[in-house]
């Protein structure tokens, strides 16, 4: 099993944050272009809330993977948790957690906290393989994902404006 977890505090209200993250489509737009990540809807429920389920597929570590994943808890400006309901994960669960900050003395400051814990579905092969490339592409993948939300959101960028300006490659 791994746990990959990253923090940034964003100059901006914790709506706007959330905003972002309430739509999982949205986020698919902060991965480089090569991996081609798509992020398509299947049962929506009022608000993308508990119970939402949505497809992911994109070239992930070289390789084509595609999975399923269900919003198992959703509180407005607060969290959005997702799991794998299928595909290669034994198990998947996302967490992405909202709180008002005020470190430099401002009120709209928000502290995004995005956790990933999985687990391949693979046995001794899966985790050393998780080990060695998997994981660090998760670690590099949240990363980047929370700085160019932070640096779009501080910039008054709207979502869709993400995706069209990003570069091609990872860096």
């Amino acid at each position: 099993m791994s746990k990959v977890t990253r923090s940034v505090t964003i100059s901006a209200p914790v709506e706007a944050v959330f905003a972002y993250y309430a739509r999982p489509e949205h986020i698919a737009k902060t991965f480089p272009k090569d991996v081609q990540m798509k992020v398509v809807p299947i049962k929506v429920t009022e608000g993308f809330g508990i119970g939402t389920v949505f497809r992911i597929s994109g070239e992930f570590g070289g390789k084509h993977l595609e999975w399923d994943m269900q919003t198992v808890n959703y509180e407005t400006n607060k969290i959005i948790q997702v799991r794998a309901i299928n595909g290669p994960f034994k198990k998947n669960i996302i967490s992405v957690l909202f709180d008002k900050e005020n470190t430099s003395g401002k009120d709209d400051e928000t502290k995004l906290t995005f956790v990933a814990d999985y687990e391949l579905g693979y046995s001794l092969l899966g985790k050393t393989i998780d080990k060695l490339r998997i994981k660090k592409e998760v670690e590099m993948g949240i990363e980047r994902s929370c700085a160019v939300v932070k640096q779009y959101i501080e910039a008054g960028k709207t979502p869709d404006q993400v995706g069209e300006e990003l570069p091609v490659k990872a860096q």
